[in-house]
């Protein structure tokens, strides 16, 4: 019995870590939900606090989760551009605002939406995944008295934000690993930086620093992956929530030296401006991230990740030039549901499978041939 009760002391004091909690401007219009945000100091990500992200939103196709996105007002969610790639037909696109998971429930009060308008940047670049962002205009406005229904704020536009190397968190649904492909069934959250534009694997990732930028963790195991794009990346900025990106694009998940490429949301505040009523629209004019306020000790559960993923031997190989969008249907890889019905696109697969066999037979190819 003593040896029992010693092993889960152990176990016990093992599992003992450190958290912190962002409490927002609760009179604040935008930026503020209305639970306190927790992050525990763990590897990877974690799943979030019921409606601590109140502005998520799950961008559906068919009834199936494709992209997260962020709202901004009663009537407007911005996601990203890419999202939209296989669907043309608006009928087929739906948000679920207020859930924290993946699928709506009776008892989180969430809400249905079907998509009046879709706005993609005019100058998007499906190649270069440049101005990779998009408005959608619900049918119906969002019950925002909802205690799960909040707007994110925007930043002024005036200066580019965010700054180098400070702290933000990614949200999302999307995949833990880059193979198989598995949402979560629960909204998950994990911490990253922004990394500065010169730094090498950023340099090689982004096609222009002004409409892009990195964040992420230079040594790896933190990251948005399949089922992240369009989500928000978020700095605490004077007490409430600023979007400062949206998730686009990176190579792989999680891998070492490579991180996670967003759209600059700073520079686009003009473009939503000419679209948005101006009563709809709330900015905040400072660039300063404040540190958050209370921090606390926890007790951590190691819980999945499954926004993040850690990538020690990767099971796929995609060539290092391409982009890989983050939506989860991927397309690129297996196959893509459209209005058509089924788009294959198989080949990239068979191309995967044949650098993966090249690949491991290389060694002995070298024995034989010298």
């Amino acid at each position: 019995m003593m040896r029992l009760l010693i092993f889960f002391f152990v176990v016990f004091i093992c599992e003992k870590g450190t958290g912190t909690i962002y409490q927002c401007n609760t009179n604040a219009s935008c930026g503020c939900s209305t639970s306190s945000t927790l992050v525990t100091r763990i590897i990877g990500g974690e799943i979030a606090v019921r409606q601590s992200w109140s502005w998520i939103v799950s961008v559906r196709s068919h009834g199936e989760h494709i992209c997260g996105g962020s709202i901004l007002s009663p009537s407007f969610i911005i996601t990203a551009a890419h999202c939209f790639k296989y669907t043309t037909d608006l009928a087929s696109i739906t948000i679920l605002a207020g859930s924290l998971t993946v699928k709506s429930s009776l008892n989180d009060s969430s809400q249905v939406r079907s998509i009046a308008q879709l706005y993609k940047h005019p100058n998007y670049d499906s190649s270069l995944l440049t101005n990779d962002l998009a408005l959608l205009r619900l049918s119906s406005p969002l019950n925002m008295t909802h205690r799960n229904i909040k707007p994110i704020c925007l930043p002024s536009g005036t200066v580019p934000q965010p700054s180098n190397n400070i702290s933000m968190i990614a949200i999302g649904w999307g995949t833990a690993s880059t193979w198989p492909i598995t949402l979560s069934p629960t909204l998950r959250q994990v911490t990253v930086q922004s990394i500065e534009n010169t730094y090498s694997g950023c340099q090689y990732l982004i096609s222009d620093s002004k409409l892009q930028f990195c964040a992420g963790v230079r040594t790896g195991s933190k990251d948005t992956c399949y089922g992240d794009s369009g989500g928000p990346l978020m700095a605490f900025v004077n007490n409430i929530w600023q979007l400062c990106g949206i998730t686009s694009y990176g190579y792989e998940c999680a891998l070492p030296d490579y991180p996670g490429v967003y759209t600059r949301v700073s520079y686009y505040i003009k473009w939503m401006k000419s679209i948005m009523p101006s009563n709809e629209i709330t900015t905040t004019t400072s660039s300063t991230t404040k540190k958050p306020i209370t921090t606390l000790t926890t007790t951590k559960k190691t819980p999945m990740r499954t926004t993040t993923t850690t990538n020690k031997a990767p099971t796929r190989t995609t060539t290092r030039t391409s982009k890989q969008p983050m939506a989860v249907k991927v397309a690129e890889l297996v196959f893509q549901t459209s209005n058509n019905g089924k788009h294959s696109t198989i080949e990239p697969l068979f191309f995967i499978v044949f650098l993966s066999i090249i690949t491991s037979i290389y060694p002995f190819l070298l024995l034989v041939f010298l």
